[in-house]
């Protein structure tokens, strides 16, 4: 008889659920540090955003950082769960 082990598949489900809240929160602080960068480079550039805008020229960086955000949290969330479980796998075998 041969036994399928169900404990690594769901170990792996859950990794992912847990990265999917963080897609969100990764898209906005993504999004306010691109927004930071094009402060900086406004700064830089000597340019006077208009009134109520927080930068010149900021949609590109807060596309861009947002992206970013969105793709770079989660991920590294994912990565670091998985090392985690390949670890305790590991010290399980001794």
């Amino acid at each position: 008889m041969s036994e399928v082990p169900e404990q690594p598949e769901r170990a792996s489900r859950w990794r992912y659920i847990v990265a999917l809240p963080l897609a969100i929160v990764g898209y906005f602080s993504g999004g306010m540090i691109g927004v930071a960068i094009a402060k900086v480079v406004g700064e830089f550039n000597k340019c006077a955003p208009p009134e109520g805008f927080p930068a010149c020229n900021f949609e590109p960086y807060l596309q861009v950082g947002s992206v970013v955000g969105l793709l770079i949290l989660p991920g590294f969330l994912v990565w670091r769960l998985w090392q985690s479980d390949t670890a305790s796998r590991n010290s399980e075998r001794g």
